[in-house]
């Protein structure tokens, strides 16, 4: 096997050029697959980070046919007792954050403008643990001491044409569906980055909240943000006993983030996604296959003079493949160092996608502008397995037709 691994090193340095093209053809699928997988893996966790800040939490604490209902989100459907359950749940070990929210529909007047809004209704504290909007402020404070404070989405802030300290009118219906209306004043302009956040939402106070809705002390849902997201199901399953024994079960119920509605359409998103990494990697196995065919190809008349000296075909089966498995080499390492620093960078600096999402006609309601590749080892090695595998599969069938080959053929080639 040494003179093998010995002739194979030596030959494939006598055309360093093909040798080099043949690698890079390697490091280009390695480059491809590392940074695309990367970057769905951003994806993923993007979104989900997102759902979990913006609408789930790790737990929610809900009524059951305010989640039944929840795409048209019923105002009347309350959690009356909010307080009561987070002290009696407080005790439980795992539970970081909890903090209560309402959400509601209502329109937004400023002089001759007038659009439809979603309104949120926070415990500004409680919040910052969550989804910190303080982070997103691009004009303007957070709130401070005045009850009657918005900070609003800079899309819809664009669309009513205020400004800070400009006041607007929200009207709405209660739970009763009595009219009703307030006076608030911009004192935050936010951008999330997330279209459908800035052109449709708006944050108030909770206590604000509960007056226009007049529901005093009630909440639409109490979200939890737990130290470990894999025990949500555990937690749920706590509280279920809690409202069971405090005779709330019939009403209210406890979902983990991973039973959400929301994430039902997660597995059409990651097939999708997987199928964007399957014509990527067929794309790469391609290249490599094309550039492995014409690198032996180009071959036949050396293969001929070494049948000539009497190697027999087994033996330059094998003398191909190992000097396959050297350029495979090769091109894994150039490629995984180039795609892994390439999606490490990525991965500090984030792809900032802002400007077109800005200008699609749709909007995406839970994808980040900024997406940050999540490079990971097992990425770089399930890359490294397939370019490697992809080298030598399609070094074995061009080697064994030369192997094939009578001497005096392959020496007749004009492939010299």
């Amino acid at each position: 096997m040494k003179k093998f691994i010995k002739l194979a090193w030596r030959n494939i340095w006598r055309n360093w050029r093909r040798t080099i093209l043949t690698s890079l053809a390697v490091a280009f699928g390695m480059i491809s697959i590392i940074f695309t997988y990367s970057y769905i893996e951003g994806v993923s966790e993007s979104i989900y980070r997102t759902l979990i800040e913006t609408e789930l939490g790790h737990v929610k604490i809900v009524s059951r046919e305010f989640l039944r209902l929840e795409r048209v989100m019923p105002r009347e459907q309350l959690v009356y007792n909010a307080q009561s359950i987070e002290d009696g749940i407080s005790s439980l070990p795992g539970i970081s954050t909890m903090t209560e929210r309402i959400k509601f529909r209502l329109i937004l007047s400023s002089e001759d403008e007038n659009e439809p809004a979603l309104g949120i209704g926070i415990n500004p504290e409680q919040e910052k643990n969550l989804f910190d909007l303080r982070k997103y402020l691009i004009q303007g404070s957070y709130f401070q001491e005045s009850p009657a404070e918005i900070l609003i989405g800079d899309g819809l802030a664009k669309k009513l044409g205020v400004g800070l300290g400009d006041e607007l009118l929200a009207v709405t219906s209660d739970i009763n569906y009595s009219t009703y209306a307030l006076t608030f004043t911009v004192t935050g302009i936010f951008k999330s980055g997330f279209t459908f956040m800035d052109k449709n939402f708006i944050y108030l106070s909770i206590e604000k909240a509960q007056e226009m809705l007049d529901c005093d002390g009630a909440a639409h849902e109490i979200l939890l943000l737990l130290d470990d997201a894999g025990t949500a199901a555990d937690i749920s399953s706590e509280i279920l006993t809690f409202l069971k024994e405090s005779g709330l079960d019939d009403t209210l119920t406890a979902v983990p983030w991973q039973d959400n509605f929301f994430l039902t359409y997660m597995p059409l998103a990651s097939v999708v996604m997987g199928s964007i990494l399957l014509i990527i990697m067929l794309i790469a196995a391609l290249v490599i296959l094309n550039t492995m065919l014409m690198a032996v190809v180009e071959r036949t008349h050396e293969i001929g003079v070494i049948k000539s000296m009497g190697m027999r075909n087994g033996g330059i089966v094998a003398l191909i493949l190992v000097e396959a498995t050297y350029i495979g080499l090769l091109g894994v390492f150039i490629g995984g160092l180039i795609g892994s620093g390439l999606s490490i960078l990525a991965q500090n600096t984030g792809l900032n996608f802002t400007r077109m999402m800005e200008k699609m006609e749709f909007e995406i309601a839970f994808f980040s502008p900024i997406i940050y590749p999540k490079f990971t080892f097992g990425i770089l090695l399930g890359a490294a397995v397939f370019c490697l595998t992809t080298t030598l599969f399609a070094a074995i069938y061009p080697a064994r037709k030369a192997s094939r080959m009578e001497p005096v053929e392959a020496l007749r080639t004009s492939m010299k």
